[in-house]
């Protein structure tokens, strides 16, 4: 009777110890029981409470915004894989022609003509559309997209003020041509910002892909290059302008093109030549304190592109414009840590050729380090890269990496499904 008894307590007191432990593992589960969460968990806490308070433009979903990459890592690399494969099944002759954004003179030819070069993409201007209404436009750019074997970036240049594509169409009357400076001046960086999701609405319900804008460059009086194309001489002015377009832009579906790096700074409009390139004779110090700052904002904020320009920089590199000097895009790549597209300001409205080491200006242009030429004559463009690429000029190696981040671009945007 003793040894049941002894038996039966131990059994109890059993018994109370598993319902003990479970009634406190399912008050922990459910948060009755406090308790201070590991460093990592209230880490993570804090992030996604910062999240959630960071205020977003009306109609922007921040899970749809483009992330800033992670240190050392490439804005496209989720999409590398699948470049490279579909690199691998493209001819030579396609891959040159991945190089080039080519001119679009005629809208109705575009397919055609994309098809015909393999061009990477094509950039419409305000003359393509004069006498046609917005429905008509919208057909004519899905039209291009649709006729076109490796699909195209379709580029438009939406700066605001005189340089627009679409905005300044009697179509489209009732879109604000306001240049940013003007519209910082009158609203502050609140306004910029209400123009820049206007600016990107209209241009994804038209099909355009990329916007080669905004200009970032920083000037401070009326009489220098930029100066009514740029939004302030300040350069925290500026990196906001780049970030926020970088971000919300982008998140649109529309891709921006930072420009025009390194940056034309305080250079007078009286520097400007028909017959040579502007030259900056500034410090490079001063250079990369204050013009960089937008552009590595930009960068960090996830940028597609940054466009560089036709100026010498002459104490960086003398010998070359920027746009075909590889100490310019080593500078882009490893001072202001740029993963995304390089692509060329205009590179024929001007003879370059003194620039460019004996060789083609495009050619020239992409042994410097850039992903993507802007051209006129793409067809002249495409027959001097083509040579180049065959008679080893520009290396298999060199053709596949810049071709790869185009086409891994082109999986990011969601241009190549």
């Amino acid at each position: 009777m003793k040894k049941f008894i002894i038996i039966s307590v131990v059994l109890i007191l059993l018994a109370a110890g598993v319902f003990g432990y479970s009634l406190y593992h399912f008050l922990d589960v459910t948060g009755v029981i406090s308790h201070q969460p590991a460093a990592s968990d209230r880490q993570a806490s804090t992030d996604a409470a910062a999240t959630e308070l960071a205020p977003h433009p009306a109609g922007t979903d921040p899970a749809e915004t483009t992330a800033a990459p992670a240190s050392g890592a490439g804005i496209f690399d989720a999409n590398l894989d699948k470049a490279t494969q579909y690199v691998n099944n493209l001819s030579k002759e396609q891959m040159v022609g991945q190089l080039i954004l080519g001119v679009c003179a005629d809208p109705s030819a575009a397919s055609s003509e994309i098809n015909r070069y393999s061009l990477g993409g094509i950039l419409y201007e305000s003359s393509s559309f004069s006498y046609m209404g917005a429905e008509d436009i919208k057909s004519s750019v899905k039209a291009a997209a649709d006729g076109s074997t490796v699909k195209p970036i379709l580029a438009a240049r939406e700066e605001g003020g005189s340089y627009t594509t679409f905005s300044g169409l009697d179509s489209f009357s009732n879109y604000s041509q306001s240049s940013p400076r003007s519209t910082f001046a009158d609203g502050g960086l609140q306004a910029v910002e209400k123009a820049e999701d206007t600016k990107a609405n209209l241009l994804k319900s038209l099909g355009i892909n990329l916007n080669l804008a905004p200009v970032v460059d920083l000037a401070a009086q009326s009489d220098q290059i930029m100066y009514s194309r740029s939004i302030s001489e300040d350069a925290e002015t500026a990196s906001a302008y780049a970030e926020y377009a970088a971000k919300f832009t982008q998140a649109k579906g529309v891709s921006v093109a930072l420009r025009h790096f390194p940056g034309y700074g305080t250079l007078p409009d009286s520097a400007v030549s028909y017959d040579e390139p502007v030259k900056d004779d500034r410090s490079a110090e001063t250079i990369r304190s204050t013009d960089y700052t937008p552009f590595k904002r930009g960068a960090q904020a996830g940028a597609h592109f940054i466009m560089v320009s036709n100026v010498v920089v002459q104490n960086i590199d003398s010998a070359h414009t920027a746009a075909l000097s590889p100490a310019i895009h080593k500078e882009l790549r490893d001072t202001v840590g740029f993963t995304g597209i390089i692509i060329t300001d205009m590179l024929d409205e001007m003879d370059y050729s003194s620039y460019a080491d004996g060789k083609k200006p495009v050619v020239q242009a992409v042994l410097a380090g850039n992903d993507m030429i802007l051209v006129r004559d793409y067809a002249t463009a495409y027959t001097d890269l083509l040579a180049a690429a065959n008679d080893g000029t520009i290396s298999e190696a060199q053709l596949k990496e810049a071709v790869t981040r185009v086409i891994a671009y082109k999986y990011t945007a969601g241009i190549i499904k």
